[in-house]
């Protein structure tokens, strides 16, 4: 039986890549964009070419409201994954109320919301995968600023309480850390020198090698397959090595 697949940031990078990950006959992805109309109806198109359902859906995942909203147009879903974030890379010294207000709302609240909001019909049916992209940042400290290494690390927090609070209905809840994965929005962030932003971080990969969203598809499957439903509260690292839990 299909699946009916929720991905925030689903417009490129790793939720491009997940979402063609999962596209298979009988499957419905349910991809959120926010004012990036072309680049998600390509997505959506690779992912119908593979034999799934793809359908967009527009929310700014600032506001509340819009959380919710998202929440009703994607209707029953089997499988919610909190993929989109705001960067913040502004030193503490310098880091401004809104700008850390404003990456919680992104890199935090929207995932609780969605989570609240989804996981009511989950547990009504009895199964629900729920995977939170996280980051080795958490670990190391850096190299993004303090709002998004914490916001990072409330996620995780709030995949471990929801792991408890959802697994007697039988929803897993898990984070996947990606490592130094080169995106498009690390290419913009480093204004065309991610390759060489990344380089010491490959070197001090256990696979010293340049990763790409591509590497994460097969722990996303594992994540949300019935196979895995012992798994949960878990922090998995797809990072080549970079950082070791």
């Amino acid at each position: 039986m299909g699946q009916r697949i929720l991905i925030t940031g689903a417009r490129r990078g790793i939720g491009a890549a997940v979402a063609v990950g999962l596209a298979r006959p009988g499957n419905t992805l349910l991809l959120h964009h926010l004012q990036t109309l072309d680049e998600a109806e390509k997505v959506a198109a690779l992912c119908r070419d593979l034999g799934a359902q793809a359908e967009m859906l527009e929310a700014d995942l600032s506001d509340p409201a819009a959380i919710r909203a998202l929440a009703d147009r994607a209707g029953p879903v089997d499988v919610l994954i909190n993929n989109a974030a705001r960067a913040s890379n502004a030193d503490f010294g310098v880091l401004a109320l809104e700008d850390w207000q404003a990456t919680f709302a992104v890199n935090v609240t929207a995932p609780m919301l969605l989570a609240q909001a989804l996981s009511t019909g989950m547990a009504e049916r009895g199964w629900g995968r729920i995977v939170n992209v996280v980051s080795p940042t958490v670990r190391m400290g850096g190299p993004s600023g303090p709002a998004y290494v914490a916001s990072k690390a409330a996620l995780i927090g709030l995949t471990r309480s929801l792991a408890r609070a959802l697994g007697p209905a039988g929803i897993t809840v898990n984070a996947l850390s990606p490592g130094a994965i080169r995106t498009e929005g690390e290419a913009e962030l480093a204004h065309g020198r991610d390759a060489e932003a990344h380089a010491p971080l490959v070197a001090t990969q256990a696979i010293p090698r340049s990763l790409v969203p591509e590497d994460l598809v097969a722990t996303v499957r594992l994540l949300i397959s019935d196979g895995a439903g012992a798994l949960t509260g878990q922090v998995i690292e797809v990072g080549g090595g970079l950082v070791f839990r």
